[in-house]
């Protein structure tokens, strides 16, 4: 595709893909909204009318069919993920598909496999590696700042269901599509593990549900079979350990990401601020690079890190640049995310497998 070519953008699902994808793609001049697809037609009618998009259905096999796109984004429940990525590699679209962009490893190396054999790019959007603080802690440790990776940790404390009694039931309390903390938080927490830490040998894992029903949902919608917290240690090929705490059981959304090596150590605070931790309690602010840095979007807080995911996909298809992480760093996520489910059944540490 020619520099100067507009990339014709096929968006599947509207609920997440509403509020992020399509603003994003819309306010980036390279690409161009053609079609959208929803499982309820008057979402996609919606959303259609919102970014001016040509084509709405409640079909989304029919929209690869009729719509000429370039690229298909994937933003649907996790077990959707499959079938809409498979049909739209087999007909050699680029995809960017949400995460976890599979609901098991077979399924991962099947689309990893195909991806490659098709030769397009293919982007899973974990876009919280792109928030400031985040990416300024990854550039440190790839350059050694913080000398050998002895330990990371990272401590996510949500209102889920059993505090939030507002909350609505949706696929994301059920286990058998793929709903759960572990994927749908979890995928971008073992994406920061694998960025920070580098490969992960083996992992201990005990998953939990803090709530059993949703309050006040219709019987047939309020029973929870997917996890709503869990714990996970991994230990790293280098001899490093992780930990990722998430619980849904806090009143306040609190966030921490902490690196520590045999030479220094950093803290991610809020997403736009990383520190160096000092004796006496202390912390040295560390200034963000000026290229990694950018303006957050407080009415909706993803939109400026899924802005860069946009441009890197722009710079891959036009520019033949690497987008990351591609399908095959998806493959590592989910080995990490299927052992985690098997250590939590086991009650055992489980190896990761080549």
């Amino acid at each position: 595709m020619a520099p100067s070519t507009t990339i014709r953008v096929l968006q599947l699902g509207t609920s997440f893909g509403g509020k992020i994808h399509a603003p994003g793609f819309a306010k980036n001049p390279a690409f161009r909204l053609v079609g959208v697809a929803s499982a309820h037609l008057e979402n996609a009618q919606r959303v259609a009318r919102e970014f001016q998009i040509p084509y709405a259905t409640d079909d989304w096999k029919r929209a690869l069919e009729e719509v000429e796109s370039d690229l298909v984004v994937v933003a649907t429940p996790v077990d959707l993920h499959y079938p809409m990525t498979r049909a739209a590699l087999e007909r050699g679209r680029h995809v960017l598909c949400e995460k976890p962009f599979a609901l098991n490893v077979a399924q991962a190396h099947e689309l990893a496999a195909l991806a490659r054999a098709k030769g397009v790019v293919n982007v899973i959007n974990h876009e919280f590696r792109h928030f400031p603080a985040r990416a300024a802690m990854t550039r440190w440790i790839q350059e050694g700042k913080l000398g050998n990776v002895e330990h990371i940790v990272i401590r996510d404390l949500i209102s889920g269901w059993a505090r939030n009694s507002g909350r609505k039931p949706t696929w994301l309390s059920e286990k058998q599509r793929g709903g759960g903390y572990l994927g749908a938080l979890g995928s971008h927490h073992v994406d920061q593990l694998l960025l920070w830490g580098g490969p992960i040998r083996r992992v201990f894992c005990r998953l939990g549900t803090l709530a059993a029903k949703i309050p006040d949902a219709s019987p047939a919608q309020r029973s929870i079979t997917a996890d709503d917290c869990f714990t996970l240690v991994a230990e790293f090929e280098s001899g490093a350990t992780g930990v990722v705490d998430l619980f849904s059981g806090a009143r306040a959304r609190r966030e921490a990401y902490e690196a520590y090596g045999s030479a220094d150590a950093v803290v991610v605070e809020g997403n736009y601020r990383l520190v160096r931790p000092k004796e006496g309690g202390e912390a040295e602010e560390i200034p963000i690079p000026p290229d990694l840095d950018f303006l957050p979007t407080p009415d909706n807080a993803l939109l400026a890190p899924f802005s860069v995911k946009v441009e890197m996909i722009r710079a891959a298809i036009q520019d033949g640049k690497p987008a990351s992480p591609d399908f095959a760093v998806g493959v590592k996520i989910q080995k990490v995310l299927d052992a985690a489910r098997l250590s939590d059944q086991s009650g055992a540490w489980v190896e990761i497998q080549e």
